[in-house]
């Protein structure tokens, strides 16, 4: 029935389908109506033949339940026993001809048992379940499955596959890539980005900005920091394409780390406020080209309050602190109460002279400013955080 139900002529086959089912039920209610010849009325036989097809119908489906449960329930029985004998071979290093001939009887339970193997086990006895996985006769169809009609085994031969580091598993990895579910291409693009070839990596890398925001932090994630990827997000952070600089700067907002590519400071005066605000929010884990003063001393300036407030929460993280006068002077006047919060705790993060201007905003200033000045001194002496003299 899967097979059926994921055929590419399912949607031409669905009306017949359905048409036939129908002329079947009435088939029957007209047959049921012919055995009610005693029934003088017509409604009143082909009502209760109605009735009494569907009554019918409702038994047979209760007893194939009933059944059905009985079968699923032994056959599970019997394919955890295997699963278990399994588990105990791939642990016994002398037991490969009958752990291979298992899984030419079993296929399903022995990917199963190599597939959580694989997670729970590293090092050599990890590469010693791949050997296995790729001696064995199921591995053959895994690698065909990749583009298979069926998404779900599609995504269990992508992710077993993606595992291995042999040219053929990564190669059948990397068709899946244009399978028609979108399913199995998420499944591959993920296996592809954590341990594919540089070539397949590339591909996935140069289409990322056309894929959804949630599953671009899921590749981020999973990507490792070798030449391909920063050799693509140092292209990117460089490229005209707005959308190619945005997913440069998600990538170091997800990794929240120190990247090593060096990135033009012109971004920070970007016609896109988006690209200002990203730029200034990951400005402590960037490489510039330029001196970082003048690139904070731009962002305080900014136009939009999300993009100085941003600004001045790196000024906090990078101990800019010949930008106290200006942190001071956003502390009173700013178009946003989040800008003057930025602003307060990057005095906060300075300390010395920071700090000093800060406790002066509480006890001379007024109004708002003085209000957030106040609960950012509180919250970070109640936390027991140092403030540096």
């Amino acid at each position: 029935m899967t097979r059926l139900v994921y055929s590419p002529h399912f949607r031409s086959m669905e009306p017949v389908l359905v048409s036939a089912t129908i002329a079947a039920y009435a088939a029957c209610v007209w047959i049921a109506a012919a055995w009610f010849q005693f029934v003088d009325d017509p409604v009143v036989r082909y009502a209760v033949s109605f009735i009494v097809v569907q009554l019918a119908i409702q038994s047979i489906l209760i007893l194939g339940l009933v059944v059905s449960k009985h079968v699923r329930t032994s056959r599970e029985t019997a394919r955890t026993a295997r699963k278990r004998q399994m588990e105990e071979l791939l642990t016994q290093s002398g037991s490969t001809v009958e752990a291979l001939e298992m899984a030419r009887q079993w296929p399903t339970e022995f990917l199963a048992v190599v597939d959580s193997a694989m997670q729970a086990l590293s090092g050599s006895a990890r590469r010693r379940i791949a050997e296995l996985l790729v001696a064995s006769s199921p591995y053959r169809s895994l690698l065909g499955e990749t583009v298979g009609s069926d998404p779900s085994r599609a995504i269990r031969a992508i992710m077993l596959l993606g595992k291995l580091e042999n040219p053929e598993a990564r190669s059948a990895v990397r068709q899946g890539l244009k399978h028609p579910a979108e399913a199995a291409r998420r499944a591959a693009r993920k296996a592809v980005v954590a341990g594919g070839t540089e070539d397949a990596q590339r591909e996935v890398l140069a289409r990322l900005y056309t894929l959804p925001f949630w599953e671009r932090i899921i590749l981020f994630q999973l990507a490792p920091a070798n030449s391909t990827l920063l050799t693509f997000l140092a292209e990117a952070v460089d490229s005209s394409e707005d959308e190619h600089v945005l997913v440069a700067l998600e990538f170091v907002l997800t990794r929240q780390r120190l990247m090593p590519f060096r990135v033009p400071a012109r971004l920070a005066q970007s016609s896109n406020l988006e690209i200002r605000i990203k730029f200034f929010r990951a400005l402590p884990f960037l490489r510039l080209e330029e001196d970082v003063s003048e690139v904070l001393a731009g962002g305080l300036n900014d136009g939009d309050w999300r993009v100085r407030a941003l600004a001045a929460k790196a000024c906090g993280s990078l101990r800019a602190d010949e930008f106290v006068g200006r942190l001071i002077e956003m502390c009173g006047t700013f178009d946003n109460p989040a800008e003057a919060g930025h602003a307060a705790r990057a005095l906060a993060a300075l300390g010395g002279e920071g700090w000093s201007r800060l406790q002066q905003v509480i006890s001379l200033g007024s109004g708002a400013g003085r209000r957030i000045a106040t609960e950012v001194v509180e919250r970070r002496m109640v936390g027991g955080q140092e403030v540096s003299r």
